[in-house]
């Protein structure tokens, strides 16, 4: 049918996300899709509803989408099959209506009742995060909850009073929830997000369903790392950027919810210690969590000053040496001070705040954690 085939159309960018790398090792890497079950049932279901218009119309163009279908996937050319499957979904898209003639008259009546019979969708805020995230995600309901967003119009599972009822299956209320609301889909995404299942099928899901969507980026989770159906060229909320960047985003975010759910306006000096309230229970959370000896502090925030962040440990026939900075951190050439400091530089290693350079063990590189790190204990 005609809605199922957009549908698939539509799920091309999702789909294009579970490409993968393979070999290497003497064998040559190659970007491959073709052993994903999730491709080969999009694949099967393409395969179908084209032979259902090949079958009725005879089509060429659909033939030769239907070839490559069948052929174009063997894991030499994927990604090159991939892009000219694309190409010519996207022109069948195009041209839908050429391929579903008798739909047209039947679309628009049932668009004209549908509009008649059903009630409106009412908007909803979904807060899809990983559990593990919850301190922040708290932060984030009470935030909304400031700006004027009422408890029947937040879903987030781990906050008591916005989450799943007691009885009700979780993923059954979840899809109630896509079914029965205009979703705003908030994706709080972090390193625990990617590592969850859950939280990549809301993913998908608010891809699939093209609800509209906001991507909030926890401390310490970078644009970069950004994958997924998620359009990365769609700018988010980097909760540790800077400053006056998070509250120009945040303003923005306020104001598209004012908008979409016709909320009261907020006098700007409440508004301003609203969103500084919010920037600063965030804050709370940014401690940093590996700890490490005050000589190690010392060396790390000395190596952070220093241009180049390099630390280098040099031995000679005067003695050993470890210097960052113009600053030398071995006084004595005692055995004892000489072994704690080169315990210090293992202490920073095992933390990952500073990188081994070379394979002499006698150049060090401070680390972006290492950086993150002291900047976190400045702020």
């Amino acid at each position: 049918m005609k809605n199922d085939l957009l549908c698939l159309i539509e799920q091309i960018d999702y789909i294009k996300s579970f490409f993968h790398i393979v070999g290497g090792t003497g064998i040559p890497q190659l970007n491959v899709i073709y052993d994903k079950a999730e491709f080969s049932a999009w694949k099967q279901e393409l395969q179908l509803e084209l032979e259902g218009i090949h079958d009725r119309t005879h089509d060429k163009f659909i033939w030769s989408t239907l070839t490559l279908l069948k052929q174009g996937f063997s894991g030499w050319k994927d990604e090159q099959s991939y892009n000219e499957l694309s190409g010519s979904l996207l022109a069948i898209r195009k041209n839908i209506d050429k391929y579903y003639p008798a739909e047209i008259n039947r679309t628009q009546n049932d668009n004209d009742k549908e509009e008649q019979e059903m009630p409106q969708k009412s908007p909803k805020v979904f807060i899809s995060h990983s559990s593990q995230d919850k301190d922040y995600v708290s932060c984030i309901v009470d935030f909304l909850e400031d700006i004027g967003l009422t408890q029947e119009q937040l879903f987030c599972s781990s906050i008591p009073g916005y989450g799943i009822p007691l009885d009700e299956d979780i993923y059954d209320y979840l899809k109630q929830q896509f079914q029965e609301h205009n979703l705003h889909v908030i994706l709080v995404l972090s390193d625990n997000y990617y590592q969850s299942v859950a939280c990549m099928n809301e993913m998908g899901a608010a891809w699939i369903l093209q609800n509209k969507y906001t991507t909030i980026l926890l401390p310490g989770f970078e644009f970069k790392e950004i994958k997924g159906a998620i359009n990365p060229r769609k700018i988010g909320l980097k909760l540790d950027g800077d400053l006056t960047e998070v509250k120009e985003k945040l303003g923005q975010l306020k104001d598209a919810l004012a908008q979409e759910f016709g909320l009261a306006s907020i006098p700007d000096v409440r508004w301003e210690r609203k969103r500084d309230t919010f920037i600063s229970a965030i804050s709370k959370y940014r401690e940093p969590k590996q700890t490490i000896s005050d000589n190690a502090l010392k060396l790390l925030l000395a190596a952070c000053e220093a241009n180049d962040g390099t630390i280098l440990k040099t031995t000679d026939l005067s003695g050993t040496y470890i210097e960052t900075n113009s600053q030398n951190f071995i006084t004595s050439q005692e055995r004892r001070e000489i072994a704690q400091w080169e315990s210090v530089l293992e202490e920073l290693v095992s933390a990952g705040y500073i990188e081994t350079r070379g394979s002499k063990g006698e150049i060090f590189v401070v680390s972006k954690s290492g950086y993150d790190y002291i900047e976190q204990l400045k702020s």
